[in-house]
């Protein structure tokens, strides 16, 4: 079975799918908002065996004589710790109260642990760690199977990839829509599942290693990076700057934290100016660092 990037997609997806079911916690009155860390399932036993399938395919890798660097273990380690930190710690309901906390789980699941997953290469381990028979009896079927392909190539396409990763944050910061899915379970994991399924598709054209087959050339990425900063930019900008509120669904706790609603939209506006801007330089520096490598062996290649 040759390595593909539609098998890393089916694999995160059998990963990440049960993920559907996020859990959203409360913080009660008289809890300590930093001891409301969520314990729950659905959530943290597919991350745990995520964990454990991997460094299964790990060990097996190391005994064939072609061994995970512990640089990449460690970067995907850190990937999973963002999703854990997103939806398993007390950001998880804070930012039902909070602006401010809502765009840091949002930083951590569309942005950063994708990148991090991804910078991780981890298909091979998470392959080689699955029993076989799922490999074969479930991973073959799903990866054969022609409407997944066809969206696979949809969904993967630059263009759509790009266009898709600033969609999921414009549209649903619309003011209507956002308060609607506080209110509502069931839309707001939506939310979460466009926002970790783009950040894949996004940040896996970004950060392709490959030289001959990759979707587009390095250069290429590093304007689709600062073209996507750009609206991410304007939007955060107009949060920021805007001077009444713009969510009525946050309470900010009643001011358990010393933060006021307007504060706390200030302070998730920038979320998304700053630290969401910044990943544009991450990714240019990952693009940059994976050009130069290229080039490397292209010299050493002559």
């Amino acid at each position: 079975m040759s390595y593909t990037p539609t098998k890393l997609l089916v694999a995160l997806c059998l990963i990440f799918y049960p993920l559907l079911g996020f859990a959203h916690g409360t913080i009660r009155p008289w809890q300590p908002i930093w001891s409301a860390w969520i314990y729950t399932p659905d959530v943290a036993i597919p991350m745990l065996l995520t964990v454990v399938v991997y460094f299964r395919g790990r060990a097996k890798r190391r005994e064939a004589g072609r061994p995970v660097s512990m640089g990449q273990t460690i970067t995907f380690l850190l990937g999973m710790l963002c999703f854990v930190i997103a939806l398993q710690s007390p950001l998880e309901p804070l930012s039902e109260h909070f602006l401010f906390f809502h765009q840091i789980e949002h930083l951590l699941m569309r942005g950063l642990g994708p990148l991090l997953l991804i910078l991780s290469m981890p298909l091979a381990p998470l392959l080689q760690g699955l029993p076989k028979t799922i490999r074969h009896s479930v991973l073959t079927p799903i990866i054969r199977n022609k409407p997944i392909q066809w969206l696979y190539r949809f969904l993967g396409h630059p263009i759509i990839a790009s266009v898709l990763f600033i969609a999921t944050l414009l549209i649903w910061q619309i003011p209507s829509l956002h308060n609607r899915a506080l209110a509502d379970q069931s839309l707001h994991n939506w939310m979460h599942f466009t926002m970790i399924l783009t950040g894949f598709f996004f940040w896996w054209l970004i950060c392709d290693p490959r030289q001959k087959s990759s979707r587009i050339p390095f250069g290429i990425r590093i304007i689709v990076l600062w073209l996507v900063t750009i609206p991410n930019t304007i939007i955060g900008a107009i949060i920021t700057l805007k001077r009444d509120q713009i969510y009525a669904a946050y309470d900010v706790l009643d001011g358990r934290l010393a933060i006021e609603i307007m504060l706390d939209q200030q302070l998730g506006g920038i979320m998304i100016w700053g630290p969401g801007g910044m990943m544009g330089l991450i990714g240019t520096a990952v693009v940059f660092f994976l050009w130069t490598r290229k080039d490397r062996k292209l010299r050493y290649a002559h």
